[in-house]
């Protein structure tokens, strides 16, 4: 308010003195740069952090102003896509996917961003993870691995001894489960929602040797036989009543919600969620992790690996202030805070690796085991989209035709 007082004055004065002091006021206003920054929400912490983080860069920037919108991820998926083909582009986009922006020549490069010195912080699994075509556009903001998580009062209460390590133990302390509890819990929480189908998909069949993406042949390879068998194993659990009703319509939230409440006892997540108990759920479940389960024995345990992006897209006379900002954001201190606001996200820069809680490391140990998505193809976004909203469908149809469908999109978007 101060500020606008004295502007007032300003201005006044101006009207009085002579025409030319107007003319001379007119290029502050000219040479303010505005920039819009899309965020994903990923928890309730994260408005009061990013308020807190623009008010102090724009104090520190006054040349640049902050327009913020900070979207459910669900909401920010439809209005990312939607901006993009409007040619609304925002000037920063924190988002799960780059290369399809970067295809298209939409994309500063990072190197014209940060100085060699800070990508050389960044993660090297990350930094090649974010690549198209060999150059860097996007930078990992954090990251995340995946693990086995059990309700330890309701595993082990219904007479399960051991973690399952693979899809047959799985099924039977699922049967044990459900004979203990009955309709009361759901032994395995499947969501195969559009929230993130694409993940619980890919961790199941990960330990199958299913793949979405065949490097070697640069290929996709959706429809595999690898895949096609794993789909018709979570239909098989889904049909003895071993999940939740209708995984081809839960999301993932949906899930933690039912796990926070002690009424499903196993299911695929990642650190973050840990934290998202407490935080979130407000939930004392006592909870055990282990590797994931693998189709059969012997074969070696997996990940899947996330991490998600901020990129900048290229709008006239903006490099500079998108720059100072991601740079803002990076600082140990400001990255530092970030991090917390998150909630257990395994960081994307080496320096603050150093210093993660101790509660990090089994999952960043099984980092050594991940698998990612096909994240660095121009064309994963729209095949992802297909897999999001199609796969679940499966659980009630063929799933061989369901993948074939998705395949044959997937075709259809190519290879770039």
């Amino acid at each position: 308010m101060k500020k606008l007082i004295n502007r007032s004055v300003a201005v006044a004065a101006s009207f009085a003195l002579a025409a030319g002091a107007l003319v001379a006021a007119a290029p502050a206003q000219a040479n303010t740069v505005t920039i819009k920054v899309m965020t994903p929400n990923y928890t309730p912490l994260m408005p009061a952090y990013y308020a807190d983080l623009n008010k102090r860069f724009e104090a520190a920037n006054p040349g640049i102003k902050v327009e913020h919108e900070n979207l459910e991820w669900s909401d920010l998926v439809v209005k990312a896509r939607t901006l993009v083909a409007t040619k609304s582009y925002p000037d920063i986009l924190n988002h799960n996917a780059f290369a399809e922006y970067a295809a298209e020549g939409l994309l500063h490069k990072a190197s014209d961003l940060f100085t060699d010195k800070a990508l050389s912080d960044f993660a090297t699994a990350f930094r090649d993870n974010s690549k198209y075509n060999g150059v860097e556009y996007a930078v990992p903001d954090l990251a995340s691995s995946r693990m086995f998580f059990i309700n330890k009062a309701l595993f082990y209460g219904a007479g399960n001894t051991k973690i399952p390590t693979t899809w047959a133990e799985v099924t039977a302390a699922s049967k044990k489960i459900k004979a203990k509890y009955g309709s009361r819990v759901y032994p395995l929480g499947i969501p195969l929602g559009q929230e993130e189908a694409q993940a619980e998909f890919q961790i199941w069949a990960g330990g199958n040797g299913g793949r979405y993406f065949d490097e070697k042949t640069s290929k996709w390879v959706i429809n595999s036989a690898a895949n096609v068998q794993t789909l018709n194993q979570l239909k098989a659990w889904t049909k003895a009543g071993y999940t939740q009703p209708n995984p081809a319509s839960t999301n993932r939230t949906d899930v933690f919600r039912l796990f926070a409440q002690g009424k499903v006892a196993m299911l695929n997540a990642s650190n973050f969620f840990p934290s998202d108990l407490k935080t979130i759920y407000k939930s004392k479940v006592d909870y055990g992790v282990a590797p994931f389960p693998t189709a059969k024995a012997g074969t070696k345990a997996i990940t899947l690996g996330v991490q998600d992006y901020y990129m900048a897209f290229k709008k006239t006379g903006n490099q500079d202030a998108v720059s100072k900002w991601l740079n803002f954001l990076f600082e140990p201190k400001n990255y530092a805070a970030f991090l917390k606001a998150t909630g257990g996200f395994i960081p994307a820069t080496k320096s603050a690796s150093t210093e993660v809680d101790s509660t990090l490391l089994p999952y960043i140990e099984q980092l050594d085991n991940a698998i990612f998505y096909p994240g660095t193809l121009g064309s994963w976004g729209p095949v992802n989209a297909k897999i999001q909203t199609q796969i679940g469908g499966g659980i009630t149809k063929d799933a061989k035709t369901v993948l074939d469908a998705i395949q044959k999109a997937a075709v259809a978007a190519g290879v770039k």
